[in-house]
């Protein structure tokens, strides 16, 4: 396939597992209608972000375990694995997934499914603050081989750090994708000068350019609890370049791409042939995984 067409999700999420899966459908009708070959949703999109991150609610940890499904049987995951195939198309989401062999083990995970059916989940490994009461860390960054090129997964204070995009672009990822429940640092902040927004775009672009690889987020949009959601789903060139974005407003944006194409283009023509894969010195960066030793 040398084009294909990728779409990302800015959507108002609610705690209603129901309506959240209604409104992923019509998304991705509305895709499908512009013969998308990839569609993003947000993290959590599918039972609804905490909506207290800062400060540990026993309601909240009681209803991500009553709405918790096990993947790929759980009927949401049976739905969209259906609706894949229907419209031929690879869709990304982010959900609350339950452990199969224990009960009570819950991970905060991205979905992808396929025309070809299940595909595989990552569970983010990466948890800030409130997540670490109620999800279990992940411990793998897998790659999955799709007809539409490799894809990676990330989940949101994930492209915090270098080396989670950089060990998915090592093991062959071409298409990041980082479903994100990406909040401004007030309710009521000025998204245009607000720090956490900032941080948001620079680290979109950076990964997407360090790595030279495609960077697809996919953001909530709207207050809910304590957070206010500023959108801006985008896809970001491997040249580290936004291609399209939504804006701060639900709604979905859309491209169509060669990505092996402009992934080569990226590592030559776009910065003097500079090949950033190539040209690292693993055998010197003698400190990269080591756990910090100051206390903090």
């Amino acid at each position: 396939m040398s084009t294909v067409t990728l779409a990302t999700v800015c959507m108002n999420v609610v705690f209603d597992k129901k309506k959240n899966l209604e409104k992923y459908f019509r998304f991705i009708d509305e895709a499908a209608a512009k013969n998308a070959n990839l569609i993003a949703f947000p993290e959590q999109s599918l039972q609804g972000y905490l909506h207290n991150l800062g400060q540990f609610k026993l309601e909240t940890m009681e209803y991500q375990h009553a709405n918790a499904e096990v993947v790929p049987e759980g009927k949401s995951t049976q739905a969209l694995i259906a609706k894949a195939k229907e419209k031929n198309m690879y869709i990304i989401w982010g959900m609350t997934e339950r452990d199969k062999e224990r009960y009570d083990v819950l991970y905060n995970a991205a979905v992808l499914v396929g025309p070809e059916g299940f595909l595989g989940v990552y569970r983010k490994v990466h948890q800030p603050l409130d997540e670490k009461h109620i999800y279990f860390d992940g411990h793998e960054w897998p790659v999955f081989d799709t007809k539409i090129g490799k894809i990676g997964m990330l989940i949101c204070y994930d492209k915090s750090f270098p080396e989670s995009s950089r060990e998915l672009a090592l093991r062959g990822a071409e298409i990041l994708v980082m479903p994100t429940a990406w909040p401004l640092t007030t309710v009521g902040a000025d998204y245009k000068t607000d720090y956490c927004k900032y941080l948001y775009d620079l680290y979109d672009c950076v990964r997407a350019a360090e790595n030279q690889c495609f960077f697809i987020s996919s953001n909530h949009v709207g207050v809910s609890g304590d957070h206010e959601f500023f959108g801006h789903s985008r896809i970001v060139g491997p040249n580290g370049r936004v291609i399209v974005e939504t804006g701060m407003e639900e709604g979905l944006a859309v491209t169509t791409v060669d990505v092996k194409e402009q992934i080569v283009k990226a590592k030559t023509i776009d910065f003097l042939g500079l090949c950033q894969l190539k040209d690292r010195k693993p055998s010197t960066y003698t400190m990269i995984s080591s756990p910090i030793k100051e206390s903090r």
